[in-house]
């Protein structure tokens, strides 16, 4: 950027310096031609002064007092002219002709003063003008030796100062050329950079407007398409919004990874987009929330609605993935985007907690048959769901992560049903086979769990339950962050409740000793928040054991 900046003030500069050349050289060659002039003049001067001397004879007519006059302002003129070129162009010829000169002038003087005595020249005279004759010579000499150098001098600055134009003149032209054609490229340059920029703008647009996963539409292409759908004329048909959100899903991100989730996300977009075809157009919300957006005729959506949930379900060995959905019509429903999927969003969640209610039927089930077999561990479970569920809502959690917490608390040792009573109830330690059999029971109790369809989004909880925020738990020994935050609580007042319960092999604690062995515990076997939390609703709340 400053090289192309100065290249247009490079070329100003050398025009400039040229153009001062030049007119250096006129003025060199103006001074050698003032010279000719001045020297021509000198010439004509001292031609003049020549015969000034033989006017000086009373018998020829003439006067000494005029000759006099005549040769001394003679003189003073020949003085002053050489005196001038001397000063203001010297050259070699006029240093040459001071000698010269002054043998002139001598003559000159004896010429005058024979004259002067009035008896004529006579043959002294004629010798003197021939000696003065030779003297004056030999000043034409060197006065054409610096008339010569004069024209030189004039000749030469004007070739130079003709050469310096054609110059300054092509260096202008080439100067003009190039920085035409630097002009010309810039423009070419900023066209195709705007151009480059439209395009760019194009694509940003369609990117901002694209979810870089799953290629679908995002959130922001929903309401511009809703905006435009909405400011369209009108027509009988209704405007179908359908709002979708992944059950399950977290828990197949938390046991299988980031990759395979993003790779699950992409397979239900693609068949989401199938399902929904010409139909209408599929979104990606954001996370594993997605929406349809179609016009629909008397069916009202409920067929698109069907479509895109059975899309978005997807089942294996180790998951189920459900969705929860709500549908909203415009302008039926709502008159406005917003609107819509407030309305659409309210009715996904209300489909989500029947599916919940789903849940609950599902876990008395499963509780029932705990019961029937240990009435002790069933309300041990309930004991540890009730201050799961106040820890859990003292950490601020929201409500639906707060229930589905108190949920899995409940469940958390169903996997127990499959331990043999002479285990669970022995009365003294346990032998190293029989606590690897035990520790099994987080494992069992996920299988049972992922059993029942509306149970899926538990199993990572039950399994997590009594890992150690060390990492020395099981089955998986994960450490910290890795356990899930529903199962860290869990994990915190399964320990509580267990210290103040009565076991066959020792007695129970008191509340106050359980609550100190839980801040001992505080950052090795519990999440320190989690105690904290828990300590806080032990304050608040009489604990006491559950049976």
């Amino acid at each position: 950027m400053m090289r192309a900046k100065a290249v247009p003030v490079l070329v100003v500069a050398l025009t400039s310096i040229a153009l001062v050349a030049i007119l250096l050289l006129q003025s060199q060659a103006g001074a050698a031609r003032d010279a000719q002039v001045k020297l021509a003049n000198l010439q004509t001067s001292i031609t003049q002064l020549q015969s000034a001397p033989f006017q000086a004879s009373p018998t020829n007519g003439g006067s000494p007092a005029l000759a006099r006059e005549l040769i001394s302002s003679g003189k003073r003129q020949v003085a002053r002219d050489l005196a001038s070129l001397r000063r203001e162009s010297p050259v070699p010829g006029l240093t040459a002709v001071a000698a010269p000169l002054r043998a002139n002038y001598v003559a000159l003087e004896k010429i005058f003063a024979i004259g002067s005595l009035g008896h004529g020249y006579g043959s002294r005279a004629d010798h003197l003008a021939t000696v003065g004759g030779r003297a004056g010579a030999a000043v034409s000499r060197a006065l054409d030796e610096a008339s010569r150098e004069y024209r030189a001098r004039a000749s030469t600055a004007d070739a130079r100062a003709r050469a310096g134009s054609v110059a300054m003149v092509a260096m202008l032209v080439l100067g003009f050329l190039f920085l035409y054609r630097r002009s010309a490229r810039a423009r070419a340059a900023a066209e195709l950079l705007a151009r480059e920029k439209e395009v760019l703008a194009a694509a940003s647009g369609e990117e901002a407007r694209t979810d870089a996963l799953t290629g679908l539409g995002n959130r922001r292409a929903l309401l511009d398409d809703l905006g435009t759908e909405l400011s369209s004329p009108a027509d009988e048909r209704q405007l179908a919004v359908v709002l979708f959100d992944l059950d399950g899903f977290k828990q197949y991100n938390d046991t299988f990874g980031h990759p395979a989730g993003d790779a699950l996300l992409v397979r239900l977009s693609t068949r989401l987009g199938l399902a929904v075809g010409d139909a209408g157009t599929a979104y990606r919300m954001g996370g594993d929330e997605f929406c349809v957006l179609a016009r629909v005729g008397s069916d009202r959506g409920d067929s698109l609605a069907r479509r895109g949930g059975e899309a978005l379900r997807e089942t294996g060995d180790a998951f189920r993935v459900e969705c929860s959905q709500g549908l909203a019509l415009v302008p039926a429903e709502a008159r406005s985007s917003e609107g819509a999927l407030q309305l659409a969003d309210r009715r996904m969640y209300e489909d989500k907690i029947g599916r919940s209610s789903a849940s609950r039927q599902s876990a008395d089930v499963l509780l029932k048959v705990l019961s029937e077999r240990n009435p002790d561990l069933l309300e041990h479970l309930r004991g540890v769901a009730v201050q799961a569920t106040l820890t859990a809502e003292e950490l601020g959690l929201p409500a639906h992560q707060v229930s589905r917490i108190g949920l899995a608390a409940e469940l958390h040792d169903v996997g127990k049903s499959a331990i043999p009573d002479a285990i669970l109830n022995k009365p003294g330690p346990l032998d190293e086979g029989e606590l690897r059999f035990i520790r099994s029971h987080t494992v069992i109790g996920e299988r049972i769990v992922l059993a029942a369809p509306s149970l899926v989004t538990l199993a990572e909880l039950v399994r997590s339950s009594h890992e150690r925020f060390d990492g020395s738990g099981y089955p998986d020994e994960l450490q910290g962050a890795e356990i899930p935050y529903g199962a860290r609580i869990i994990a915190a007042c399964d320990a509580f409740d267990a210290m103040v319960a009565s076991r066959p092999y020792r007695d129970r604690l008191s509340v106050e000793d359980a609550l100190e062995e839980l801040r001992r515990g505080s950052g090795t076997q519990f999440d320190p928040m989690v105690v904290e939390a828990f300590l806080a609703v032990a304050a608040e709340h009489e604990l006491a054991p559950a049976a």
